[in-house]
């Protein structure tokens, strides 16, 4: 009898510490924290020199000719240090895998430039544009 006591309060000490080890793993898994999808604009002239104040346009490339409308169609200026910024977030969707391909446009006097970038999820994504 003695050995049957020991052997259940053993299965009770180990069911505890799985149950235990079960709660604190789902709970860690439960916190993921989405981090943030943003794309960094420099626009430079060619000969280097950070434009501030381009309007810089971002379209969807398409990928296929499915004919389907862009879900994504923003603009910004530069700042001082030439720089602009967009947050993709509302764009982006926790578990999608590849977000887009944008076509970013820049304009300033006259002058434009433009580059294709892929987005990658949940990273701060850069692109230069120079000036032509």
């Amino acid at each position: 009898m003695q050995m049957y006591k020991n052997f259940v309060g053993k299965i009770k000490g180990g069911v505890g510490f799985i149950l235990l080890l079960l709660l604190c793993l789902s709970s860690m898994s439960s916190c993921y924290k989405k981090e943030p999808t943003s794309l960094e604009v420099a626009v430079q002239f060619s000969n280097g020199e950070l434009v501030k104040n381009a309007q810089v346009f971002l379209t969807v490339e398409p990928t296929t000719n499915t004919g389907q409308m862009a879900i994504i169609d923003d603009s910004s200026s530069t700042n001082s240090g030439g720089l602009a910024f967009f947050d993709l977030n509302k764009y982006y969707k926790s578990g999608q895998v590849g977000v887009f391909v944008l076509k970013v446009n820049a304009f300033y006097y006259g002058l434009s430039g433009s580059q294709v970038i892929q987005i990658e999820e949940e990273k701060r994504n850069r692109v230069l544009v120079t000036m032509q």
